[in-house]
């Protein structure tokens, strides 16, 4: 009897280890530290890939993810623009989630050739904008507010996908070639939309 008593002690014991150390992992692992805030975005004025005027203002309220690519990019671009296109697949359904692509080769990506770039990717252009305007609006676009890009080259652009929140604010910057980095970008998103 003694010898039962101490075998369910030990047993006993050893669940409420179990459930103790399970807890404790488990808010480990929901109390990830917040996301920093790395920069505020200005607003912007550019022409969608409908030939119509975009405002910034259009996405206050979302979390939004952007790149700079162009139409005729035989190196990064199709990489970068497949894995948004994953994004977009993943979050299409959610109205306060956008995708924009802003084109760094304006004079050739008119907002015909972004419609058909758009369309070639399935993309729902009220959810991920294609983007194009004056070139030296593009490169302070790029350069000044979201620091990425240099005007030293002809058609310049990063590999950098850049995610924003609700109040315009900078949250991280992801490589759009690495998966490592676009599967650490389709949870942030996730845990920013989340923020009040």
């Amino acid at each position: 009897m003694k010898s039962k008593n101490i075998i369910i002690t030990v047993i006993l014991s050893a669940i409420g280890l179990f459930l103790f150390f399970s807890v404790y992992f488990f808010q480990q692992a929901v109390q990830k530290p917040a996301i920093p805030i790395l920069g505020q975005v200005g607003d912007f004025q550019l022409v969608d890939s409908q030939g119509k005027a975009f405002d910034s203002k259009e996405l206050k309220g979302k979390v939004w993810v952007l790149d700079f690519v162009f139409t005729t990019c035989g190196s990064i671009c199709p990489v970068m623009t497949k894995n948004m296109a994953s994004l977009h697949r993943s979050y299409r359904l959610l109205n306060d989630v956008a995708m924009v692509s802003i084109s760094v080769n304006p004079e050739y990506d008119t907002p015909s050739v972004l419609a058909q770039f758009a369309k070639k990717y399935d993309a729902d252009t009220n959810r991920w904008y294609f983007l194009t305007g004056p070139r030296k609006d593009i490169e302070d676009l790029a350069i000044k507010n979201f620091k990425v890009g240099s005007a030293e080259e002809s058609i310049f652009h990063s590999s950098y996908f850049i995610l924003v929140d609700r109040y315009s604010n900078i949250r991280g910057y992801y490589d759009g070639t690495e998966t490592n980095a676009v599967q650490k970008l389709f949870k942030d998103v996730f845990r920013v939309l989340k923020e009040q």
